[in-house]
């Protein structure tokens, strides 16, 4: 005769933890950790059933009572998330409507020399402080509009005037950005490019 094919005489008990989960355990062990008897006991085909009867809804409980009280007390949309989404929505708008302070994202160290590299590359980071988080957008200079016939680099004084194109937030964008060279810093903003 094999294995499969003898009954399991094995006494069980049922038992049910603290999130009111079921399962059987052996009647001659003692509960796992965590466990109690219920006061069920006989074959495992009897437990089984007995659980089957008695356990409804398979959850745990603490999971029925958070979705309980869920439905019973549901929550309004968040101003939050509404404001995050909107708030990168509205940030080309933002950047677009009036002179921003921006600063110059030079590394490894905000130098003139480093502007220079920068501007021999025709690419520089502009980066805005004041929206949330602060933003730095990476700019393609437009070398025929971009002025830096006002600025002296030997003597690291004047400004230069820096333009270039990026999209932004799936929308295309020019960036205009006045810099006074002592400072590195200086004001710009975004004009969105239609058509």
């Amino acid at each position: 005769m094999q294995h499969d094919e003898q009954e399991d005489k094995t006494l069980y008990k049922v038992v049910v933890n603290h999130e009111e989960q079921y399962s059987i355990w052996p009647a001659d062990r003692e509960n796992p950790l965590g466990w109690k008897d219920v006061g069920h006991s006989g074959l495992k085909a009897e437990c089984l059933a007995h659980i089957e009867t008695i356990w409804q809804d398979m959850r745990p409980l603490s999971l029925r009572r958070q979705m309980e009280d869920a439905a019973q007390n549901p929550q309004p949309p968040t101003d939050a998330l509404l404001t995050e989404a909107s708030s990168e929505d509205d940030l080309v708008e933002r950047l677009a409507n009036g002179s921003h302070p921006i600063e110059l994202g030079l590394r490894p160290e905000k130098t003139v020399e480093a502007l220079q590299v920068c501007l021999d590359r025709g690419f520089v980071h502009i980066h805005f402080p004041q929206t949330q988080g602060g933003t730095e957008l990476g700019i393609k200079l437009d070398q025929n509009e971009s002025d830096l016939s006002q600025a002296n680099f030997e003597s690291q004084t004047g400004k230069v005037r820096l333009i270039g194109g990026l999209t932004l937030n799936y929308t295309k964008v020019r960036c205009i950005a006045d810099i006074d060279l002592a400072t590195l810093s200086g004001q710009g903003h975004l004009e969105i490019i239609t058509g």
